[in-house]
């Protein structure tokens, strides 16, 4: 993975912790006055949820307009303000849905602003994953598209949250589905595009979501094919989903030979790519992490004793075996130079031998 983009997620993560016992919520004004005189109405009409959306919308310029020193204390700041607010037990029900719904509402807009800055939109979306709930939806979508790749990945960590509550309505998941599935063709990060596998990985709903990971899987192999070399182990938790028996057994003939046709090509780019010496530490285990997820599927879908062993050599002394390993990976798609077949490369999986 990306050392720099996990360095900065494991500050800004870090950061509310440090300065947590410096900063103060938000100085109260005058708005706050007004949201207080209709938290316990039990209906909020129009004009109330404009007034919730007025107060949003002034706690977050206060944030973005202060100075960029004070800002990483300020958005803690920020942070406990709104978790205060949503928090309070005098909340009516009402108010409490509107609140988050208001924020998600002004969330949307804000993160489709091109000059939004860093600590402001992640500030934001720390905000929509502490409240939670469905109501967090329409800002956690609109955050996919965010300029900030620490504001992608929290935005579909979020969605990956709510799974529960959004597997149960179908018709409100697709939109999330076809969401997540735009953004992760054109991700640029793959630590966001991990948090992105993992919201789409409804194991309950795997026909809704099977195509948008067979388009990503396709999308990702081209940019391998085309020349992106270096391995960076998105696919790892992806792969977790399909090793679950519930998944791969919901899967039709066609579906499972589409999935295998795709992990052939993996298992061969990972193996080549495994043989370069002098690979970081990250690199080699995300390589060893989705070979060994991507034999385990095969196995499963073709039978155990099918194919190569490629999870006993990378056992037996990881990149030591880099040779045995790639050996046993051609026993799965066959040999690109002799042509000696493997069972992947005959009906129904159809792999061309050697999996181009």
């Amino acid at each position: 993975m990306h050392n720099g983009v996990l360095h900065r997620i494991a500050w800004l993560l870090a950061g509310p912790m440090l300065f947590f016992t410096l900063a103060q919520a938000q100085e109260p004004g005058p708005e706050d006055e007004t949201i207080n005189t209709i938290r316990q109405l039990p209906k909020i009409d129009e004009g109330d949820q404009r007034r919730i959306a007025d107060w949003v919308q002034v706690k977050l310029n206060k944030l973005a307009a202060t100075e960029p020193e004070k800002k990483a204390a300020a958005a803690v700041a920020f942070r406990k303000t709104f978790k205060t607010q949503f928090e309070n037990p005098a909340n009516s029900p009402a108010f409490k849905a509107q609140l988050a719904t208001q924020t998600a509402v002004i969330a949307a807009g804000q993160f489709a602003d091109a000059k939004l800055d860093q600590q402001t939109a992640f500030g934001l979306a720390r905000v929509l994953d502490d409240m939670g709930g469905a109501e967090a939806t329409p800002g956690f979508i609109a955050g996919l598209k965010s300029k900030h790749d620490l504001v992608r990945y929290h935005c579909a960590d979020g969605l990956s949250k709510l799974k529960p509550v959004l597997a149960a309505d179908k018709a409100k998941l697709d939109p999330i589905v076809q969401a997540l599935r735009a953004q992760a063709l054109v991700e640029t990060s793959p630590v966001a595009l991990t948090r992105i596998y993992l919201a789409l990985a409804h194991n309950t709903q795997v026909p809704v979501v099977f195509d948008a990971y067979i388009a990503i899987f396709e999308k990702r192999l081209n940019d391998r094919r085309g020349g992106a070399v270096k391995a960076d182990g998105a696919e790892v938790d992806a792969f977790e989903f399909f090793r679950l028996p519930n998944v791969l057994s919901t899967l039709n003939p066609d579906q499972k030979a589409q999935l295998a046709r795709q992990l052939a090509v993996f298992l061969r780019l990972d193996a080549e790519r495994y043989q370069t010496t002098g690979l970081d530490f990250y690199e080699v285990d995300g390589l060893e992490r989705t070979m060994e997820g991507g034999e385990a599927i095969l196995v499963e879908i073709l039978g155990a004793g099918k194919g190569g062993k490629v999870y006993n050599e990378i056992g037996a002394g990881g990149q030591d075996k880099r040779a045995e390993v790639l050996a046993e990976t051609y026993k799965w798609v066959g040999h690109p130079q002799s042509k000696e077949p493997g069972p992947l490369n005959a009906a129904p999986w159809n792999v061309p031998v050697g999996a181009p």
